[in-house]
């Protein structure tokens, strides 16, 4: 019996002066690893999805105008040319249930301004949440839960683990940042300062010309949106549609269901809608069939901050 008391006591010293300390050890350093690559590496960048799904939800904006949508809000937008209190919140690969997640986080806070923009493409209110790697550093939340549905994870919960196997392009975007030299950057907005080969453009308008789009919104998006906008008559919502190339209308469909959704937005009384979308620009402007590079963001840009100037938008 003593020896086997012994043991145990052996056992004991052991846990708390190796195992323990150890455990300690290992877990302060995680946990510091982990805030350091996230606040270092993955939120320093104002590009990356992760910033702005965080700065939605966690940053007092109060004198913000923000700009909401898809990569053509991302691709177009550029804050610092409509004014001194943008930012560009377009999430690439993205639809209007994403959209709507961050006006409805938008409609949460205390603004000095009421302003927001929305981009709309013109194939209507759908679903799609791009790159879930967007959401995984807010996976905690509630409405990020929500938003991402069968696609979260529960390890999106547990330090270091939930960056397992995107450690490597959390850092390649970041070190991408430093480096590019192809883009223009601007508090949110990344846009191309290339143009096409005229050759390689011909080619993309000729499938352009042979693909069929059409205008379908979701009846439940639908109802989110003008529910959000009738909730919140104190904030202003400003709908654009930018430019589109005009191969992309030679087989689009439901133009009239379009116009009528246009047109039932703009009888809100918070809300105006600009519509673009058959502005014409030349090819040497346009990175692909639905959106511009950086020559023809710059025209629009000055069109657009014209005209929220005229509307008072500030």
């Amino acid at each position: 019996m003593p020896s086997q008391n012994s043991s145990i006591s052996n056992f004991k010293r052991f846990l708390l002066a190796i195992v323990l300390p150890l455990l300690l050890t290992v877990g302060v350093l995680g946990y510091l690893f982990n805030y350091f690559f996230e606040q270092k590496i993955i939120l320093s960048n104002s590009l990356n999805g992760e910033y702005k799904v965080n700065r939605i939800l966690n940053t007092p904006t109060p004198n913000e105008i923000p700009i909401f949508g898809s990569s053509r809000a991302a691709y177009i937008f550029i804050p610092d040319s409509l004014g001194n209190n943008y930012f560009n919140y377009g999430l690439a690969g993205t639809r209007y249930d994403v959209t709507l997640f961050f006006m409805e986080q938008e409609c949460k806070k205390q603004k000095n301004t009421p302003w927001m923009i929305a981009n709309l493409d013109l194939e209507g209110l759908g679903y799609g949440i791009g790159d879930v790697s967007n959401y995984i550093i807010n996976g905690s939340n509630s409405d990020v839960r929500k938003l991402v549905g069968k696609e979260y994870k529960n390890y999106f919960s547990i330090p270091l683990i939930k960056y397992f196997g995107r450690y490597e392009n959390y850092i390649r975007l970041y070190l991408t940042s430093k480096i590019e030299l192809s883009k223009f950057t601007n508090k949110g907005a990344s846009i191309d300062k290339n143009s096409l080969p005229q050759k390689e453009f011909d080619e993309m308008v000729l499938a352009r010309k042979n693909t069929t789009i059409s205008f379908k919104n979701d009846t439940a998006l639908e109802g989110r949106l003008f529910a959000l906008v009738n909730s919140h008559p104190e904030r202003n919502f400003l709908f654009v549609v930018s430019p589109y190339h005009a191969s992309y209308f030679d087989k689009y469909q439901n133009k009239n269901q379009a116009k009528a959704f246009m047109d039932y937005l703009c009888s809100l009384k918070n809300v105006k809608a600009l519509d673009y979308s058959t502005y014409y620009l030349p090819d040497s402007m346009f990175l692909n069939t639905t959106h511009l590079n950086l020559k023809g963001a710059i025209q629009f840009n000055r069109i657009m901050r014209d005209t929220l100037n005229a509307m008072g938008v500030k």
